[in-house]
């Protein structure tokens, strides 16, 4: 009998236990669950820099991006990777994959349309990474010096 005393807190305990983990495992599962859906709907991380900054002067040629294939890096931020050997970080992974882009050495941003390369420099410039440079001219620029590419 003074067994069964001693043992019913610890069983008490273990009822309530139970419940709590009961509860807390709800509450995790429908946080996986929500993030997992925000994760689905979302378009990547916002890039936007503040309207009053101003990055400087923005572009380079297709020419002197060429030389960057070497001393530097060629950023390509279309959705597929167009540029072989270049760093392929498609426009929309550009604000979680900051962290891949050399600060060290001179950026070349390639993009089929010159205003994500723009949006990309900016978003880049704002953050610290001074020496990033548009591709004047975009991708169609970049074949047109007759460079390696997956998709021609």
């Amino acid at each position: 009998m003074f067994g069964k005393m001693i043992n019913m807190p610890f069983k008490l305990l273990g009822g309530v236990a139970r419940v709590v983990q009961a509860q807390e495992a709800k509450k995790w599962t429908g946080l996986a669950e929500r993030d997992a859906s925000a994760a689905k709907d979302s378009q990547g991380m916002d890039i936007a820099v503040p309207s009053d900054f101003n990055p400087g002067p923005l572009a380079i040629s297709a020419q002197q991006a060429a030389r960057l294939r070497h001393t530097g890096c060629i950023l390509d931020v279309a959705p597929n990777a167009t540029i072989h050997g270049a760093l392929h970080i498609p426009l929309a992974d550009i604000g979680i994959g900051i962290a891949e882009v050399p600060a060290d050495v001179r950026v070349a941003v390639v993009a089929e349309r010159q205003g994500d390369a723009e949006q990309v420099v900016r978003f880049l410039r704002h953050r610290g990474l001074d020496d990033t440079w548009v591709v004047e001219g975009g991708l169609s620029a970049w074949r047109s010096v007759d460079h390696p590419s997956h998709q021609e």
